[in-house]
């Protein structure tokens, strides 16, 4: 088991979900793997390392001196797919980044003069509102993420169980 995938135990509550397709199960899976990666790292990285990592700590080694250290992570090195999982970008997507939004069809010009004052006057705000409801459109009614791709301009009743 790699050690991103999600326990046995998960995996079977999961499966005890009734309304849920294949295909949307296998999406939850894949989002509660994302999740428990991203959750891993955020208990590595708490405050006390990077307090060292930033200033160092001193530590009495075998030999007795007194040490100064500073704690680092070794490069981590990954495949497509877990990059993909690291970067938190979906593979497949049509924009690279959660936050930018910037299609991937337009990277060509990006950082051009255009693409500036295309961000000026295109500011792009996510709408919260849109997001809570799409977040309980697929947590409470058990609808898969790939039936709201292309879903951006649809009416508010697309979100309703």
């Amino acid at each position: 088991m790699s050690a991103y995938q999600l326990p046995d135990s998960i995996k079977d509550l999961l499966s005890t979900i009734s309304h849920i397709s294949k295909t949307g199960m296998a999406s939850l899976q894949t989002h509660c793997q994302r999740e428990l990666f991203h959750a891993c790292w955020e208990i590595l990285l708490d405050e006390e390392f990077l307090q060292a990592y930033r200033h160092s700590i001193i530590l009495k080694c075998l030999d007795g001196v007194l040490q100064r250290i500073f704690p680092r992570i070794f490069t981590y090195s990954a495949d497509y797919p877990e990059k993909v999982l690291i970067a938190t970008i979906k593979d497949m997507g049509l924009c690279a980044c959660p936050h930018c939004l910037t299609p991937k069809s337009l990277f060509g010009s990006l950082g051009l003069l255009q693409d500036m004052k295309s961000r000026v006057v295109n500011i792009q705000v996510y709408a919260t509102m849109k997001v809570v409801q799409a977040h309980e459109f697929i947590y409470t009614c058990g609808v898969e993420t790939t039936i709201l791709r292309g879903t951006k301009d649809a009416p508010d009743s697309i979100y309703k169980c």
